[in-house]
């Protein structure tokens, strides 16, 4: 079979296009996880798109890595759903609910079937902000619920991520405490750690040529199809963290959702300089020649990105998805937030952690408070977990 010439150049640009742009990034492969802070603080949108496109690789499952042999865009799990679930029940845990060892990195299989256990049926900011708002009276939101509506959350640990998490015993409560004791005021993970906070809504099969989809088995035994809606990557190419969040393009308004539930539309502009490189950077497109046309991720959106707690001037600076944001998106700065993910004291109760929320449900912006994390010498009043929230997951020892 013959390729027609006109179609052949056209991939080879497009080819070299990407080849080019992960090489900048110490890439050698569109596969390669990229490692460049340089880029991380330089190239922020840029950045992010070659991290989307390395981290949606479809996956060698059982190795928990890329497959090389396989087509970007092709059905299956991605790189990053195999890497190690935050949810205390999922099989392959990060945290497991008795607060034991979770075991070596491939030492719990990625599962071959999703089931709906292995989900959260909201993010874990939005349950935390329901809480926390809750009246006198109200009946209380449980943290697992047993049943997902029509959405569904989760959060994964990359290998460095996991394996440094494990090597300092943080998957339980009584590992984040002894750093009290030890008398630091802040953690450091790995240059190569990253995670990833994703969300599903449930789609129809006609969706499916335009979403990354799995198939979910239900507490009935049903099988549903959900689609990416929302995808956080955080990786720690910065200091503080470098933050890149995306969306389906569905999610725009309600009305381009299609009427489904838990969509209320965007709050915030977009900012892709890389898609979008002529100002005010908000043309909401998906970026060309990187591997995108023709496939399900074309329409995906990089909503902005966040290297800092504020710009040049001063200004507090804000991201949020409305996804996993919904309800506080125009105050919501991911950068702030994770900044607060602490340990406290708090003898024979569950753990002390600091607020993420305003009373009044506004998310918190602009820098953390020092004193938070002041060395007294007796040490300081938190220890600062390094932006990572879901060591939040963490639960006591079993007796």
């Amino acid at each position: 079979m013959s390729i027609p010439k006109r179609n052949l150049s056209t991939c080879i640009a497009a080819a070299a296009a990407l080849l080019l742009l992960l090489r900048a990034e110490g890439a050698t492969a569109p596969f390669d996880e990229p490692q460049d802070t340089a880029a991380a603080l330089n190239e922020s949108d840029r950045y992010a798109w070659t991290l989307f496109v390395a981290l949606n690789w479809p996956a060698n499952v059982p190795n928990k890595v890329a497959d090389p042999t396989k087509k970007f865009g092709a059905d299956g799990s991605v790189v990053w759903e195999t890497w190690r679930n935050a949810r205390n029940g999922a099989p392959d845990t990060a945290f497991p609910p008795t607060g034991a060892d979770p075991g070596p990195w491939l030492g719990a299989a990625t599962p071959v079937a999703r089931q709906l256990q292995d989900f959260d049926s909201l993010p874990l900011q939005r349950l935390v902000r329901r809480e926390q708002m809750r009246k006198p009276g109200d009946a209380a939101v449980m943290f697992d619920p047993v049943a997902a509506d029509n959405q569904m959350n989760e959060t994964r640990l990359n290998k460095d991520t996991y394996e440094f998490v494990r090597a300092n015993r943080l998957f339980n409560i009584e590992g984040q405490e002894a750093l009290l004791k030890s008398k630091v005021q802040t953690i450091s993970f790995p240059l190569r750690a990253k995670e990833i906070k994703a969300q599903w809504r449930e789609i129809t099969a006609a969706d499916k040529p335009r979403y990354h989809w799995v198939e979910v088995g239900t507490l009935g035994g049903q099988q549903k199809i959900f689609g990416l809606t929302a995808l956080h990557i955080t990786t720690k190419d910065l200091p503080n963290w470098f933050w890149a969040t995306f969306e389906h393009i569905d999610n725009r308004t309600p009305a381009t959702a299609g009427g489904r539930p838990g969509n209320e539309g965007w709050k915030l502009k977009s900012r892709d300089r890389f898609a979008c490189p002529t100002p005010p950077h908000d043309c909401e497109q998906a970026p060309k020649g990187i591997g995108l046309e023709g496939t399900k991720w074309e329409s995906y959106r990089l909503r902005g990105t966040q290297v800092d707690f504020v710009d040049s001037l001063g200004a507090v600076t804000l991201l949020a998805n409305s996804q996993p944001e919904e309800g506080f998106q125009q105050t919501s700065s991911c950068i702030t937030c994770h900044a607060r993910a602490s340990i406290g004291s708090r003898s024979g109760a569950p753990a002390n952690r600091i607020s993420v929320f305003l009373p009044n449900g506004d998310g918190a912006v602009g820098s953390p408070d020092p004193n938070w994390f002041a060395n007294d010498g007796a040490g300081g009043r938190y220890v600062q977990l390094d932006f990572i929230w879901s060591l939040f997951r963490a639960r006591r020892v079993a007796p």
